[in-house]
This record gives C-alpha cells, sequence and structure tokens, in this order.
C-alpha cells in the first residue's frame, strides 16, 4: 500500500474555528479523489503547541501510480490550492506502507 503523509501548521492569521468550517468540505472533497483507498486525519491534541502540525493527513493508494494519477487531477490540484490559502509548512511525503502487527 502507498500513503502520502500530508502535514501542515494552521496559519497564525487564520481563525482555527473557521478553518475547521472549511476542513470539513475539504475532507469531503478529497474522499471523492480518483483511486483513493482510504483516508485518514488527525489533529494534534495541545493546541497551544503551534510549532508542531496542527493536521496529519494520510492517503492510502493501491500503488505509486494510483497515487500519482489521482494527486495529478484537476479535483486535486483544485483542493490543495484550496488548502494552501489556509495552511503554512505544508509537507507531503510519498511512503510504502507494510503491516507488520
Amino acid at each position: 500500500m502507498i500513503k502520502a503523509v500530508c502535514m501542515f501548521r494552521l496559519d497564525k492569521n487564520k481563525d482555527e474555528k473557521s478553518f475547521e468550517v472549511f476542513f470539513k468540505k475539504h475532507v469531503g472533497d478529497a474522499k471523492k479523489l480518483k483511486n483513493l483507498k482510504k483516508y485518514t486525519i488527525a489533529k494534534r491534541i495541545d493546541n497551544n503547541d503551534t510549532d508542531n502540525y496542527y493536521r496529519i493527513n494520510e492517503l492510502y493508494y493501491e500503488s505509486a501510480e494510483a497515487a500519482e494519477e489521482s494527486f495529478s487531477s484537476d479535483e486535486a490540484k483544485e483542493a490543495t490550492d484550496e488548502l494552501m490559502q489556509w495552511v503554512k509548512d505544508f509537507t507531503c511525503i510519498i511512503v510504502e506502507e507494510k503491516e507488520v502487527l
């Protein structure tokens, strides 16, 4: 399984509650991405620690080719462009996940 691990910090000039309203829509749009098999989101617990990532999203695909096809779609580009209006320090890495337990 191929997984895209995308992490970001919330822009300090943005309101967290307003972002969360936007993010619900963003998640709904992301769930429609072609080839996506699983999508998880995580939010940091300590909201006072703004040095750490605010959210970590994981998008799962059967293959690297499936992930590439998904990420190069107009839908993915639009979702990313919208997200970038709210966040900073966006990092996304592609990993191969193997279950060991």
